[in-house]
């Protein structure tokens, strides 16, 4: 690749052989380069294919504020956490998080700490994500000398599920972790005990919930030959199917939508198995 703007000594952007451009991030990259030049392959550290003129602008103000070792900081949590997770994140994960890094390493040498709401929905709710985002504390731990908080284990959580995703998915996914939170409530207070978190039998309805959230936000509903049972299973199930008339008229006043009776009858299947 052939140096086309040097931005500073550490990102450049280039061009390759089909003259498509690159931004280049490398410590050193453009020490004693000049344009025309070609880029070392050894030297790059990261790679960009930016999109668009506001994400460029983005990126390149991003490169001004933030420390070079943050920045790399940044990319080595992102290929440990691409590796764990079996994935390949979007590109624009790596504004996000190294701002967010960056900021984060900040507030520790503050002493200002900030708690996020949502830890227990997302330790729950997005568990290899989670533990994806602990790794990345050890990570940041051995390079800064640094022990982030869980809470900001969290936040960095949501980066990497926000990275295999788009930004109006992103919102739903908050908002469908704080309703899955809130029926999780429902459920806890009508049959007053505490439910076993580790069971596959959770684990099955909290993904059941997710997708159900998907079809309300995609405003779809799933068919069922099982309808000619409702009734029966209404009758044999009384204490659960008011629970789930409970958490019917939550989701139909929070979301503004209509909960089918398919939905209704494995929302009693699915209680009926976790509290047993």
């Amino acid at each position: 690749m052939k140096l086309k703007k040097v931005y500073n000594n550490n990102v450049v952007l280039a061009e390759n052989s089909r003259n498509l451009e690159h931004i280049i991030i490398g410590r050193g990259i453009a020490f004693n380069k000049k344009i025309g030049d070609l880029i070392e392959d050894t030297k790059i550290e990261k790679l960009f294919v930016l999109q668009s003129a506001q994400t460029m602008n983005s990126f390149l103000k991003l490169m001004d504020e933030i420390p070079i070792n943050h920045l790399e900081l940044t990319n080595k949590l992102i290929e440990a956490a691409e590796k764990k997770l079996s994935v390949k994140f979007d590109d624009s994960v790596y504004i996000g998080l190294a701002d967010h890094i960056n900021y984060a390493l900040e507030r520790n040498k503050n002493k200002t700490d900030v708690k996020n709401a949502l830890l227990w929905e997302i330790k729950q709710f997005y568990k290899k994500e989670f533990e994806a985002a602990l790794e990345s504390l050890k990570i940041i731990h051995y390079y800064e000398n640094v022990m982030l908080s869980e809470d900001e284990a969290a936040f960095i959580t949501l980066h990497f599920v926000n990275a295999q995703q788009n930004g109006i998915e992103m919102q739903q996914t908050i908002l469908s972790t704080e309703i899955i939170h809130e029926i999780i409530t429902i459920i806890r207070y009508q049959f007053k005990m505490e439910l076993n978190e580790d069971s596959l039998n959770y684990a099955r309805f909290v993904s059941h919930l997710k997708f159900f959230l998907r079809r309300v936000f995609a405003n779809e509903h799933t068919t069922s030959n099982n309808l000619s049972l409702f009734k029966d299973i209404v009758l044999k199930f009384p204490e659960i199917f008011a629970c789930v008339a409970k958490i019917v008229t939550h989701l139909e006043k929070r979301l503004k939508i209509k909960v089918h009776e398919e939905e209704k009858f494995y929302l009693i299947l699915h209680i009926n198995r976790i509290i047993n």
